[in-house]
C-alpha cells in the first residue's frame, strides 16, 4: 500500500519548485556554497571564503544512529566537511524503497525512513555550516560482495517492477567493478539506451534532488570510484543541471574516477591501482577500464564538472603524493577554468596499511593537500582511514589554528623558497607579501630563502594543537623543526 504521509514521485515538480523558491528567497542573505570569486581554487560559503576540513566514521553518514552527536563533535574540533555516499550495503542499513507483501522491493514506493534520515543529514549539517559532498551512485553497492548486488533493490530478482529480461540487468554478479561494468551503468542513450531502467534511475535522482535542493550546503558527485564510460557521468551531470540551473539555482558537480593517478602517467612513479592487484585480485582486473576512469575528462569537460575530486590520489605516498597533487592543480589552471580541487577521502589506517598507508602517512597527506593549494581535505572512514578519532581531530584543529591566523586564500604553493630541502622534508606556501607557511611532516632543517629582514615566527606543534612561544628570527637562514614530529610555522615580516 502507498504511504500517504510521504511524497510520491508525482509530487516531485511541486517540491522542487518549492525548494528552488526557498533557495531564491534566502539567497540574498545566504548564498550557500559557491566558488570563491577572488581565488576560484577555493570555496566560499555565505559570501566568505572557507577551507573544507573533515573526518567521519562512515561514508554513508546519514545511516548512523548518532548522527547529530557525531556532526557536533566534528564541528567542535573545527571540521566543516563530510562525505555522504547514498550507500545501503552495510549491515543494518536502510534501503531507499519499501517492501511489498510478497517480500519484494517496489521501486515506485520510497522507504520513508531512509529519506527522512537523508533529509535529517542535510538539516543538521546546514545548521552547523557543514558542507556535504554527496555521491549519488554508490558504485560498490552494484557489484559482488556481501550486501551489494545480491541485496540491491535494483536487482531484478529483488523487485516487483521488472524482470532481468525487461531491465537487461543480471540477477547475480560475480565480478568486481574493476573487471567489467554492471549494465546498470550503461543505461543511457549513448550506451545501451535502456529507457525502462533510466526511468527508475531518474526517479531515484529526482527524489535525492527533492531533498538536497532545499539546502545550500551540498556539493554533488556522480559516482564513487567509477570505471564507467565517461558519457555516463556527463549524462547525469547534464540531467541534474537541467533540473536545477534553468530554475535559477546554482549547484556544483564533479565525478570521482577509480584511477589512482590523476596525472595519467605524467608524474613518474605514481601508483595506478591497489598494489595487491598483482596478486589474487589480478584475475578480476581489466586494465582497459582505466581508459574510462580518466581524470582528463574532468579537466577538459568544464561544462559538466565544476570542481575536481582526486580522492584516490590519497593513496600516493610522501613527495610523490605532493607532486601529483601539484600537477593536478597546475593542470586545472591550464584547463581554462580554475576550479577547486577536493580530497573527500584520505586513506591511511593500521587495518589496511598494506595498501592504504599508515596512520602517520594519512596525517601527512592531510597537510600536503592543503599545502598543495587544494580546497578540501577529509580523513576517510575506517578501515581504510582513521575517521574521526583523536589523531584526525588534532590535525583538523591544528590546521584550523594555522589557517585562522592568516589569509590562506591569498597564498600559493611555494616550495622554491626552501633551500637544502630533501624530498618530503618540508612544504611551503607564501602570499608574495612577506608571509610564509612552512610544514615539516616529520622534523627537519631547511634554508628559508626570503628577503633579508626580521620575521615573526609562530611555531605550531601539530600533534598537540599547541602554539610555542613566538620568536623573532632574521632570514634568510635556517628554519628547523624542534623535534622529529609534525610542525607548522607562520612566518611574517616584521613591519
Amino acid at each position: 500500500m502507498k504511504n500517504n504521509n510521504y511524497l510520491t514521485f508525482g509530487g516531485l515538480l511541486v517540491l522542487i519548485s518549492i525548494a528552488i523558491s526557498c533557495s531564491k528567497n534566502s539567497s540574498s542573505d545566504n548564498n550557500g556554497i559557491a566558488i570563491y570569486e577572488q581565488n576560484p581554487f577555493y570555496w566560499s560559503y555565505n559570501g566568505e571564503p572557507i577551507l573544507l576540513l573533515g573526518a567521519t566514521k562512515e561514508d554513508n553518514i546519514f545511516q548512523i544512529d548518532d548522527l547529530e552527536a557525531h556532526l557536533k563533535l566534528l564541528d567542535s574540533v573545527g571540521g566543516n566537511y563530510i562525505r555522504c555516499t547514498l550507500s545501503s550495503r552495510d549491515q543494518g542499513n536502510l534501503k531507499p524503497y519499501s517492501i511489498d507483501d510478497q517480500g519484494l522491493y517496489d521501486l515506485d514506493q520510497p522507504n520513508p525512513e531512509y529519506w527522512r534520515r537523508l533529509q535529517k543529514l542535510f538539516e543538521i549539517s546546514a545548521k552547523l555550516d557543514i558542507i556535504v559532498q554527496m555521491e549519488i551512485w554508490a558504485t560498490y553497492d552494484f557489484y559482488w560482495g556481501d550486501g551489494r548486488w545480491s541485496d540491491n533493490p535494483f536487482n531484478p530478482m529483488l523487485n516487483r517492477n521488472y524482470s532481468s529480461a525487461q531491465s537487461r540487468l543480471p540477477d547475480s554478479i560475480d565480478y568486481p567493478a574493476q573487471m567489467k561494468i554492471n549494465p546498470f551503468f550503461k543505461s543511457i542513450p549513448e550506451l545501451d539506451n535502456n529507457p525502462l531502467l533510466i526511468k527508475y534511475q531518474q526517479n531515484f535522482v529526482d527524489r535525492v534532488l527533492e531533498l538536497s535542493l532545499m539546502y545550500d550546503n551540498v556539493l554533488y558527485c556522480i559516482d564513487n570510484e567509477t570505471n564507467a564510460h565517461h558519457s555516463w557521468g556527463k549524462y547525469w551531470s547534464d540531467y541534474i543541471r537541467n533540473k536545477v540551473d534553468n530554475n535559477g539555482k546554482k549547484i556544483f558537480i564533479t565525478e570521482m574516477w577509480d584511477h589512482w593517478d590523476p596525472t595519467n602517467g605524467m608524474v613518474p612513479g605514481a601508483k595506478v591501482q591497489h598494489p595487491d592487484l598483482g596478486g589474487w585480485y589480478a584475475q578480476y582486473t581489466n586494465p582497459e577500464l582505466h581508459q574510462n576512469a580518466n581524470y582528463s575528462y574532468s579537466l577538459k569537460d568544464t561544462l559538466s564538472y565544476d570542481f575536481m575530486d582526486i580522492s584516490n590520489n590519497n593513496a600516493q605516498d610522501g613527495q610523490l603524493h605532493y607532486n601529483t597533487g601539484i600537477w593536478i592543480r597546475n593542470a586545472v589552471k591550464e584547463s581554462g577554468k580554475i576550479r577547486p580541487v577536493n580530497n573527500v577521502k584520505i586513506y591511511g589506517a593500521d587495518e589496511s596499511q598494506l595498501w592504504s598507508g599508515s596512520v602517520r602517512e594519512a596525517e601527512h597527506r592531510f597537510w600536503r593537500n592543503i599545502f598543495a593549494g587544494h580546497a578540501s581535505a577529509r580523513f576517510h572512514r575506517p578501515s581504510a582511514g582513521i575517521g574521526l578519532n583523536f589523531q584526525s581531530a588534532m590535525n583538523i584543529r591544528s590546521m584550523r589554528m594555522l589557517t585562522d591566523n592568516i589569509d590562506l586564500f591569498s597564498f600559493e604553493p611555494s616550495n622554491r623558497i626552501l633551500g637544502d630541502r630533501k624530498p618530503n622534508e618540508a612544504y611551503c606556501m607564501s602570499n608574495g607579501e612577506g608571509e610564509y607557511l612552512v610544514y615539516f611532516p616529520d622534523g627537519g632543517v631547511v634554508m628559508l630563502n626570503v628577503p633579508a629582514k626580521a620575521y615573526n615566527v609562530q611555531t605550531l606543534q601539530v600533534a598537540k594543537a599547541h602554539w610555542m612561544k613566538p620568536r623573532v628570527i632574521k632570514f634568510p637562514g635556517v628554519l628547523a623543526a624542534p623535534h622529529n614530529e609534525s610542525w607548522a610555522f607562520i612566518i611574517k615580516a616584521v613591519e
